[in-house]
């Protein structure tokens, strides 16, 4: 009988091991918020391209607050450079994810000026004929992103 419990004790262990923990998806959720929070300055930085012909190479050429002043539950700051928003994870994220980043990019069509600029994030694929402003800098891993991002 005890050998069963033993037996029965240790497929328990196994199982409970391969189950996903869950903890992708909390982080799921803190990494869409903070992608949220900076759904406002996308517009500034197109208005930015618009006039200039090029992407604003920092925060205080697209209007934005300073990097460290752009904060939120699950977010430190967000740096903007040559287009792209840097976001950089802290405050109630997990403790691993601090000073972790996901890029923000604008998308557009390279001689096409007034043609609409769309958005990628993390690893997500830039369209064919189309080329991504600013460097992707993500280091967070890819279960931990939404699907959006991936």
């Amino acid at each position: 009988m005890i050998e069963m419990l033993l037996v029965l004790v240790l497929i328990s262990m196994l199982v409970l091991a391969a189950l996903p923990s869950g903890g992708g998806k909390i982080d799921q959720t803190g990494i869409a918020e903070s992608l949220s929070l900076v759904e406002r300055y996308k517009t500034q930085v197109e208005q930015y391209y618009l006039s200039h012909q090029a992407f604003p190479p920092d925060n205080d050429a697209a209007g934005m607050p300073e990097p460290e002043m752009i904060i939120g539950n699950y977010l430190a700051g967000v740096e903007q450079a040559d287009g792209a928003m840097h976001l950089i994870l802290g405050n109630k994220i997990r403790p691993e994810l601090h000073g972790k980043r996901i890029s923000v990019r604008p998308v557009f069509v390279p001689g096409a000026e007034n043609s609409p600029i769309s958005w990628v994030c993390g690893f997500d694929t830039v369209p064919a004929n189309m080329v991504a402003a600013g460097e992707n800098r993500t280091d967070v891993e890819g279960f931990r992103l939404p699907l959006s991002c991936r």
